[in-house]
């Protein structure tokens, strides 16, 4: 095994473009974040434009996703027949033994939330909730942030009292970026996936896979199991196959219900503690 420093020289590309090629998501987005970062010290005129062209293929990628997304019910249901077969009656066991339990991670995370709301943000526990709890809702049954951002908005300004530039401004950007499931989903995910494939994954490989998914999440399409299509060349990193992948999509209809709630409920108490911040 690498040691912790041969790690960290990793995330670090010699070679951004052969970073790609070779699905190497940490060192691509290192590489990312130094290229945005530079790309502030242009004349805005030079920036745009690169920035703009970036843009574009933001936008091309998003329509090849929507074909992707297409045709994978096709692909996801040949998965999960195969695996049936080979494994039988105890595939569903270990199916839904993954459902419930990252269901249950992640139902005791958003409970977390709530007095981390009320700690660092200074307002009760029941005044955050009954201000989170709409947004929840919304969340919960269309899988969406998106959709939960005007009831996030109106719980903020309603019932919290936060001011414009937190509704405004604050909560759109933590929509857009702010995504606490990642992390937990792909640890669980990949765990999973262990067991199923007999692959043990070792406790170096789950540090580097948080981290991983910590700043891969920051870009992460608004779309229901985006995280997921970003996963595969992440476990195949692990010595896992890529068409664990398909299994785990294939099961998120429930579990991602409770992925945007975390989300939802992390972008209240986001907003609840920089309320505090503006306060004083």
């Amino acid at each position: 095994m690498p040691t912790l420093l041969q790690r960290v020289l990793e995330t670090i590309p010699i070679n951004p473009l052969k970073a790609a090629v070779d699905g190497a998501m940490l060192p691509l987005v290192v590489f990312t974040l130094a290229l945005g970062i530079a790309l502030t010290r242009l004349e805005p005129a030079r920036r745009d434009a690169v920035v703009l062209w970036f843009q574009g293929i933001a936008d091309a990628m998003l329509v090849l996703v929507g074909w992707v997304l297409t045709v994978a019910p096709l692909g996801i249901f040949a998965l999960a027949l195969g695996l049936g077969v080979r494994m039988g009656a105890g595939a569903a066991g270990a199916l839904v033994y993954y459902m419930v339990t990252l269901c249950a991670v992640l139902g005791v995370c958003i409970l977390a939330l709530y007095p981390v709301a009320a700690l660092l943000g200074r307002v009760s526990i029941a005044r955050f909730a009954a201000a989170a709890a709409p947004s929840q809702a919304v969340g919960f049954s269309s899988r969406s942030s998106l959709a939960a951002l005007p009831a996030m908005v109106a719980g903020a300004r309603d019932r919290l009292g936060l001011s414009p530039a937190i509704t405004g401004f604050g909560l759109p950007l933590a929509v857009s970026v702010f995504r606490l499931n990642v992390p937990i989903a792909w640890v669980v995910g990949a765990e999973f996936l262990g067991k199923l494939y007999g692959v043990p994954v070792s406790g170096a490989q789950i540090a580097g896979l948080i981290v991983t998914s910590t700043l891969i999440s920051f870009s992460v399409p608004g779309i229901p199991s985006a995280s997921l299509f970003l996963l595969a060349p992440v476990i195949v990193d692990l010595g896992l196959p890529a068409e664990g992948v398909g299994i785990l999509i294939a099961l998120d209809a429930i579990p991602d219900m409770f992925k945007t709630t975390i989300n939802v409920t992390g972008h209240m108490t986001a907003a609840t503690i920089l309320g505090r911040v503006e306060r004083q």
